[in-house]
């Protein structure tokens, strides 16, 4: 009884030791395997779900996250994944990304992994404001981690546009060293922070009832040029409905609902400063270096008046397709999806769509049923002027990839009739 009670007791203390070292007690249980990239790449379902270290180097850019074996180039890459590790995998289709429960994953925030993440962070800078660099890393990273495996399998995959069959969630690192990339870019850029002329813009998002607009999206404008680029030219409110714009010395107009079409989030119309609907009417700030314009107020009129699209997807055969892409765009912005992400049918192949009086919108659906296979429907259009039908269908007949994918950036040369 007594061997019991201390075997018990080393147990615990085992336990407590992976918890403070950031690992999960379902993670805590089997050490990890000490193996390679390459082997991962060659053997994903043998590692599926199971902790291993590896010895890796970031390999990936503005849209992707991932990494690869630091002695070989030739064996494939991993998604990598952790809170703050890189771009979203904003393409990526949830019906191709892996469902079944996973053990949970604590990243360890130590002192080394301080480390390296500053030495990810760390970037060089254009010395010219008019020079954008969506890439620009300092270091090229490796770093001995420790971390979950997760095989998709077969016609699935991670990250950007499902491509990655194995995604790593980190767990710990160590032993990171760093490959200085200065000496790879051109006399414009610098390695140290660069300050260019700054003037600030603030304010608050009020809604139609005085009260603030919190998690809002606006978006600036040149006032000689709407259609200039501005480097950060969005900014989102927050909970009291404040934003804030730091810009180049200019003239600007600030837009809501001017980037993204209204939703039932935001169910209200374009709005520029201060409450005008059209840019040409609206309020122009303008800023010197170092000034800073506060206390702008955005008035927003009242809500849309809702208008619902039940939408039913078929297969060729009359059979309702489950869990197909639905979503609404504006006839004028055919590219932009109301409510900003895709909604998907039920097993009877419905779904209602919120949209409003007033606009008109193409009703898109398409289906996935793996990499780079798709049917899709004919984008429709209904006007504002036309009764929407009971129920709006949409036949899943196109089968072309290429024609699928390009479809929602297309308007019909001539309107269909809604049906």
């Amino acid at each position: 009884m007594k061997e019991q009670k201390v075997i018990c007791h080393l147990a615990k203390l085992a336990l407590l030791a992976a918890v403070l070292a950031g690992v999960s007690p379902a993670l805590a249980e089997t050490l990890p395997i000490l193996t390679t990239l390459c082997e991962i790449t060659k053997n994903p379902s043998q590692f599926d779900n199971k902790v291993v270290k590896i010895r890796a180097t970031l390999a990936g850019n503005f849209e992707i996250s991932a990494i690869r074996d630091p002695e070989r180039g030739d064996c494939g890459s991993l998604w990598f994944t952790y809170p703050g590790s890189g771009p979203e995998a904003s393409v990526s289709l949830s019906t191709l990304t892996p469902t079944q429960p996973r053990p949970v994953v604590h990243l360890s925030r130590n002192r080394r992994f301080h480390h390296f993440q500053k030495l990810v962070d760390a970037k060089v800078y254009p010395k010219d404001q008019n020079v954008g660099c969506s890439d620009c890393q300092r270091f090229e990273v490796t770093a001995m981690m420790t971390g979950l495996v997760e095989f998709a399998g077969l016609g699935k995959g991670f990250g950007h546009m499902n491509g990655f069959p194995v995604q790593f969630v980190l767990q710990s690192v160590e032993e990171t060293s760093a490959k200085d990339l200065a000496d790879r870019y051109s006399s414009d850029f610098s390695p140290a922070s660069v300050r260019f002329p700054t003037g600030y813009i603030s304010g608050r998002l009020i809604g139609p009832d005085g009260g603030p607009i919190a998690d809002g999206d606006l978006t600036v404008y040149s006032a000689v040029d709407h259609d200039a680029h501005i480097e950060n030219d969005s900014a989102t409110t927050d909970d009291k409905g404040r934003f804030k714009f730091s810009l180049p010395p200019g003239r600007y107009v600030i837009g809501f609902n001017t980037f993204w079409p209204p939703s039932p989030k935001f169910p209200f119309p374009p709005t520029y400063f201060p409450s005008s609907q059209e840019i040409s009417s609206a309020g122009v700030v303008e800023i010197a270096d170092r000034e800073h314009k506060r206390d702008l107020i955005i008035h927003l009129p009242k809500a849309l008046v809702p208008r619902k699209f039940s939408v039913l997807v078929l297969w060729p055969n009359e059979k309702p397709v489950a869990d197909a892409n639905v979503w609404l765009s504006e006839k004028n912005d055919p590219t932009a999806v109301v409510g900003t992400s895709v909604s998907h049918t039920a097993i009877d192949g419905t779904f209602d769509l919120a949209g409003f009086e007033g606009l008109d919108y193409i009703v898109h659906a398409d289906k996935y049923g793996g990499l780079a296979q798709v049917s899709c429907a004919k984008n429709l259009l209904i006007r504002a002027s036309d009764s929407v039908p009971q129920r709006v269908t949409l036949h899943l007949t196109i089968t072309d990839f290429n024609v699928c994918k390009n479809i929602d950036f297309e308007v019909p040369a001539e309107d269909p009739p809604a049906h």
